[in-house]
C-alpha cells in the first residue's frame, strides 16, 4: 500500500513568530535613504564651512606657486635630499677622530685635546693623589 502526501497544509499562513521574523524591505529602504541623505547634507555643509573659512583666511585667494620649488638650493639654505646627504656621517667620523687622537683647540692660548682613554687615565691618576 502506497500513501501519497497531504498536500492540503501547502496555502496555510506561516505560524506567528515566523510571520514577525520578516524582513520590512520599505523601514530598511527608508534607513539606508535617511542615511544617505544625512551624509550628503553633512558632506554639502562641511563643503560650504570649508570655503568660507578659506575665504576669510585669504580673500585675495590662493598665494601664487613660489618659482624656486624644485630648485637644489633656495637663497643660502642647501635643499639636498636625505638619502643624499653624508653630513651626519662625516660629522661623527670628525667626533671620533677627536676622541681618539691628539689636536690643537686653540694654538695661541695653548689649548689642546687629547684622547679619550689617555684623559680618563689622566683623572682617574689625579683623582688618586688627593
Amino acid at each position: 500500500m502506497t500513501v501519497q502526501p497531504s498536500r492540503a497544509g501547502e496555502q496555510m499562513a506561516p505560524p506567528e513568530t515566523q510571520a514577525e521574523e520578516a524582513i520590512h524591505w520599505g523601514k530598511v529602504l527608508g534607513v539606508g535613504v535617511g542615511a544617505l541623505v544625512a551624509f550628503a547634507l553633512a558632506t554639502w555643509i562641511s563643503w560650504r564651512f570649508m570655503n568660507a573659512r578659506e575665504k576669510m583666511l585669504q580673500p585675495n585667494g590662493p598665494d601664487p606657486i613660489p618659482q624656486q620649488i624644485g630648485q637644489s638650493e633656495i637663497g643660502i639654505v642647501d635643499q639636498v635630499p636625505f638619502d643624499v646627504t653624508r653630513s651626519f656621517a662625516v660629522y661623527r667620523e670628525d667626533r671620533a677622530w677627536r676622541l681618539n687622537h691628539w689636536g690643537w683647540i686653540d694654538r695661541k692660548q695653548g689649548i689642546v685635546h687629547m684622547p679619550i682613554e689617555t684623559a680618563m687615565e689622566k683623572v682617574v691618576s689625579e683623582g688618586g693623589k688627593k
